[in-house]
């Protein structure tokens, strides 16, 4: 009786832990830089916080970003998108300035 009513439980725990997704951005490591080589020979780096929540990116200055959701990290006028068709983008006041760009 007791396996039961615990076989149902697990399930929802397995089910559950699958549908987060990755903490850390794709291409990145939580407190290390990585850089990102882009169009046209220009780079930026950027180092994601371990829970997600952030990400420092260092570009003509440093910035941090916070995490709104679907791989977008924005402040203060910068904006990275880490995830959708193609590479990570950087853009700054609503103008890309990096684009196709994969992290090394």
């Amino acid at each position: 009786m007791k396996f039961a009513f615990t076989a149902p439980l697990i399930t929802l725990a397995l089910l559950a832990g699958c549908a987060t997704g990755p903490a850390v951005p794709t291409g990145m490591k939580a407190g290390q830089f990585v850089t990102f080589n882009c169009e046209g020979g220009k780079s930026f780096q950027a180092r994601a916080a371990a829970d997600g929540s952030t990400v420092r990116v260092r570009y003509d200055g440093g910035y941090e970003l916070d995490n709104k959701g679907a791989g977008v990290y924005e402040s203060d006028g910068w904006k990275l998108v880490t995830q959708g068709p193609g590479a990570a983008e950087l853009i700054h006041n609503g103008k890309t300035i990096q684009k196709n760009c994969k992290a090394v």
